[in-house]
């Protein structure tokens, strides 16, 4: 099961680049200890290799992600950007979009990443909800609008 409440949650409102923004992500799973000081690191150099931005034609979201050796508990954080942020494009690596939404996953089976990613697609294809998400600075109300799609 992936650990996921309202306290996976970051709002952020300033001006911050990719790696400030997945730094402040990750560094909140590794004080819930669900993640090691490993995490950061192979979250940033997966980015640079395999880029995860989603181009929905709507509310764009990044769902960054890295291998199980540096993951200690299954869990997610979301971020909402308040000032959307460049991510290169998962099929496209040489594309940038501005992305305003970030999944980072944290798992700690070989494959479950497949099964996570259906529930995160269900999620982002839903543009009225993610719309939502994304007017609120409460990570509550963000929790009550994500979980039925993430758990």
């Amino acid at each position: 099961m992936t650990n996921y409440d309202e306290s996976q949650i970051i709002v952020i409102d300033g001006e911050l680049t990719k790696e400030e923004a997945l730094e402040k992500m990750a560094m909140l799973l590794e004080e819930k200890k669900y993640v090691k000081n490993t995490y950061l690191n192979a979250i940033l150099e997966r980015e640079e290799t395999y880029p995860t931005g989603i181009d929905t034609e709507g509310i764009n979201v990044a769902i960054p992600h890295c291998d199980i050796a540096n993951v200690n508990e299954a869990a997610l954080c979301v971020g909402v950007l308040k000032h959307p942020i460049e991510f290169a494009k998962m099929d496209d690596p040489d594309t940038n979009i501005k992305v305003s939404m970030i999944i980072m996953m944290a798992l700690t089976e070989p494959h479950g990443h497949i099964e996570m990613l259906r529930k995160i697609i269900a999620l982002i294809q839903d543009q009225e909800v993610l719309s939502e998400i994304i007017k609120t600075d409460s990570p509550k109300t963000i929790y009550d609008l994500t979980k039925d799609k993430l758990l």
